[in-house]
This record gives C-alpha cells, structure tokens and sequence, in this order.
C-alpha cells in the first residue's frame, strides 16, 4: 500500500509541471501519509502488545501517565494467565 502511495506522488508531482493543483492533491496525499505514520508511531506500544507479543515490554513505549501504565499492566496480566489456563505443558517445562 504504502509504494502505491509513493508511486501515485510522484505521478502526482510529475504531472504537476503542468497543473500546479496536483501539486497541492499531492502535498495533501503526503500531510495524511505522514500524519498517519505518525500516529501509528504513537500507538505502536499498543498494538505490539496485542500481537501476540510474550515480550517483556522490548521496544515498547513507556506509558504516558500512571493510569496508562496501569491499564497496559492489567492486560499483560489477563494475557499471562490466559496463556497460563490454556498452554498448562509450557508452565509444567518451566518447573
């Protein structure tokens, strides 16, 4: 998706020679294209954790505030137990 974006911008730009508003189509395709990279940024903390992720926090960004940070713990928890109930051969390898 994202060489398709890439590929329609620079379309855009090239034939912005001759029409100056595609130029401004595609400088409003990048401004969204950035923005939502940035927001997926952001959130990135977020959605490794409901990857799947067994990590213990690597490459995740530290929570904003202490609610955030209480939250996030809450649902690694949930996590560790249903992992615990539902893979019981992985707790007994570990003893």
């Amino acid at each position: 998706m994202i060489v398709l974006t890439i590929a329609l911008l620079l379309t855009l730009i090239a034939l912005g020679f001759n029409q100056p508003l595609l130029w401004l189509v595609a400088a409003g395709i990048a401004y969204f294209l950035i923005r939502r990279h940035d927001r997926a940024a952001v959130k990135g903390g977020m959605s490794g954790a409901r990857s799947g992720g067994a990590g213990a926090g690597g490459g995740m960004s530290t929570p904003a505030s202490y609610r955030d940070y209480r939250i996030r713990r809450s649902r690694q928890e949930r996590w560790d137990r249903r992992y615990r109930r539902t893979h019981p051969s992985a707790q007994q390898r570990r003893k």
